[in-house]
């Protein structure tokens, strides 16, 4: 049977939204739903904010239309909101997680029935404890117990990965094995979170988080990357599945360009910089041949053993498999991380023409941004403004000085718009979009 595990937001058409509710179970309970009223304000006695930001490759730029001071207290406020909803300590003593389910909203993506997590809220989780470090005296406290969680539910492939979805209970979910497989992304976040643990905290402690990266990091070349391609694949049942049809396919937000940058670095192992160069090439081949005015890329490429193509509709997911969509959409936050940390220039090359057509099409207005595209720009789903998106643009616009009032513009949006009016996957691009773009964001 074929897994196809992918957590996608809620934002979707009414018919596909009609159609997750039936095969989902449909949102959280009522509790949960009043633990959002409750949550939103919260205590940040342990919260100070950092105004000094981290260095980024010379030239790059941050929103300047308020202070450091500012951006810094906006990051660590939303933070507390967010901490509060989405972290939650259950599942076992000193055990952490992100409850995506905590808001009361839909839980999509093919995701089992009453569903908490999944991995890719995991490695966001991770991502946000280590680099809110020094703004958060209990940061430590929550990625330990986010590691144990981890450990508390490996793939089925290699304890080095993590099942990619649980369940009430606690449980990974069960029936088709579907909870017991990968998915690369939470995967790939959670080996990068351990490395800035390693350089935050040390390995000496409770967790040696040097040799926990390595592990994961061994697992991920062994199981989510193509032997002979050097892809990355989708997750590990990518190549169990017996009739391998995903084994030529890759999930271009899965492009964490400067996480791959990092591996080859902290391992020494040469081939991370094959996967990192095969997947600026997969880039380059989208852009070329199907999006040069654009610069859009697709939610999933495939026929990588020939001449790599978009994805046809409902190959993969749904309808929007070919287009720029709510996968995507995280694709310029990723890759515009590779230029900001490590100043590859192929990064630069990707992301210019993205940029230009972006602010082109939104005449400088992010609110005016689709929440899908086809590749030549014509607009796929008629939504706008929406955080995942949105905040994305914010981190690609730092590469070029020239974006400054479109990057004051979209932190100004992204800011203002709340918890809230927002679900799990909005919001936590958002405070990963925030810390990026406040020049917070670390490499090992």
């Amino acid at each position: 049977m074929t897994v196809r595990p992918s957590l996608r937001p809620s934002h979707l058409a009414p018919a596909l939204l009609a159609a997750l509710l039936t095969a989902c179970g449909g949102g959280a309970s009522d509790a949960n739903a009043d633990r959002t009223a409750a949550t939103l304000t919260v205590k940040a006695a342990t919260l100070k904010a950092v105004a000094t930001p981290l260095p980024y490759t010379a030239g790059t730029i941050r929103p300047n239309h308020v202070s450091d001071a500012a951006l810094a207290q906006q990051r660590v406020d939303f933070y507390a909101q967010w901490k509060a909803l989405y972290v939650a300590q259950e599942c076992g003593s000193g055990r952490y997680f992100v409850k995506v389910n905590a808001d009361g909203k839909v839980v999509g993506g093919g995701t089992a029935n009453d569903t908490i997590t999944v991995s890719e809220a995991h490695g966001y989780g991770m991502l946000i404890s280590v680099l809110m470090a020094d703004e958060d005296s209990d940061a430590r406290t929550v990625f330990d117990g986010m590691v144990r969680y981890f450990h508390d539910h490996p793939a089925s492939s290699d304890a080095g990965l993590m099942a990619w979805n649980q369940v009430k209970g606690c449980a990974n979910a069960g029936g088709d094995k579907r909870g017991h497989v990968s998915a690369t992304d939470g995967d790939l976040d959670i080996a990068y979170a351990l490395l800035l643990a390693d350089r935050k905290w040390g390995s000496a402690g409770a967790i040696n988080y040097k040799a926990e990266a390595q592990r994961v990091l061994s697992a991920i070349m062994k199981y989510e990357v193509h032997p002979n391609g050097k892809h990355l694949l989708v997750g590990d049942w990518a190549r169990i599945d017996e009739d391998r049809t995903y084994e030529q396919t890759t999930r271009t937000s899965d492009f964490m360009l400067s996480h791959l940058k990092a591996f080859a670095l902290d391992s020494g192992d040469v081939r991370w910089n094959a996967v990192h160069d095969r997947s600026y090439a997969i880039v380059d081949a989208m852009q070329r041949n199907f999006s040069k005015t654009t610069g859009l890329v697709p939610d999933f490429v495939y026929r990588l053993d020939g001449t790599p193509a978009p994805a046809a509709a409902n190959f993969f997911e749904g309808e929007n498999d070919g287009n720029y969509s709510w996968n995507a959409s995280r694709f310029p936050w990723r890759v515009a991380m590779d230029y900001l940390l490590y100043g590859d220039n192929r990064a630069l090359t990707a992301l210019k023409p993205l940029n230009s057509w972006a602010r082109t099409v939104t005449k400088n207005d992010p609110t005016r941004f689709a929440a899908g595209y086809k590749l030549n720009g014509k607009v796929s789903e008629a939504d706008y403004n929406q955080l995942p998106f949105v905040s994305a643009l914010g981190v690609s616009a730092m590469v070029d000085a020239n974006n400054q009032a479109w990057l004051n513009a979209i932190w100004k949006d992204v800011q203002g718009q709340t918890l809230k009016d927002n679900d799990y996957y909005g919001n936590t691009l958002k405070m990963l979009g925030m810390i990026s773009m406040s020049g917070r964001w670390a490499k090992p």
